[in-house]
């Protein structure tokens, strides 16, 4: 039996290709690594309450670039940002005018309902509104990951510099917002978690990413499928280089490995 983790978007989707949805062939592949006896997780950097609905029934999920992790049900891990650095990104993003989330698994929270650049990210990569809420109706400022817009390279660089030493920010595909992670989460923690709570070796999970989020994950995992169209950053944790999302690039690599 082994567990294989895919990342969402980059990966089962390919927003610049207008792919909001697994193929046809990607959902029947998955089906059939799971009726082969192995699992299938779904590894994503957004919350577990704005992934869209895929037409896969996984078998577990890390959502918030690891911060969150379930298999067959049962919660394996739940880390929540601390709070002072969750008041401290709200302090200085209203500073600086920025939008914000703060991402838990229920419910999101944000300061962006009323910006034109926020709905463009939430449009972009097909967010369903519904699980947001303006920020005034939280009880208290909590998180397990945040993400924040910005207007391009030249501001993301000022969010790193602002940031540094307390969050690590990686980009999304689109250029228009960030991942904002506390130093030392990714979906690699999830990852152990997982393979530890179903009773698998580590040397039996399989990866498939293309961003920088999913670096850990492809490094930890026993073996680590980069997609197609990737981040040249992540390319020293590929074991191998698959096809693209409209290339079928998942269906590709679980057949390289004799899973389906």
């Amino acid at each position: 039996m082994a567990i294989v983790f895919f990342d969402f978007d980059g990966t089962l989707v390919d927003e610049k290709a207008k792919i909001y949805r697994p193929t046809k062939t990607t959902i029947q592949s998955i089906e059939q690594l799971q009726e082969n006896g192995h699992y299938a997780v779904l590894a994503t950097g957004r919350a577990k309450c704005y992934v869209p609905e895929t037409g896969i029934k996984w078998d577990g999920i890390i959502a918030s670039n690891g911060a969150y992790a379930e298999i067959n049900g049962e919660v394996v891990y739940n880390k929540e940002v601390r709070e002072d650095l969750v008041e401290e990104l709200v302090r200085l993003s209203g500073k600086l005018g920025y939008i914000y989330v703060l991402e838990n698994q229920d419910l999101c929270y944000t300061n962006g309902f009323h910006n034109d650049e926020f709905m463009k990210v939430l449009e972009f990569f097909d967010i369903n509104r519904r699980n947001f809420r303006p920020v005034e109706e939280a009880e208290r400022l909590r998180a397990n990951k945040m993400f924040l817009t910005c207007d391009g390279e030249d501001q993301f660089e000022v969010l790193c510099r602002e940031f540094q030493g307390k969050f690590i920010l990686g980009m999304h595909r689109g250029g228009k917002s960030c991942d904002c992670d506390p130093v030392g989460n990714n979906k690699g923690i999830g990852i152990a978690r997982i393979a530890a709570a179903a009773n698998v070796d580590i040397c039996d999970t399989y990866a498939f990413g293309d961003s920088v989020n999913d670096y850990d994950m492809l490094k930890n995992a026993g073996h680590g499928i980069v997609m197609g169209d990737h981040r040249i950053e992540i390319e020293d944790a590929a074991e191998y280089i698959t096809d693209t999302v409209a290339n079928e690039g998942v269906t590709k690599g679980l057949k390289k490995y004799g899973l389906i």
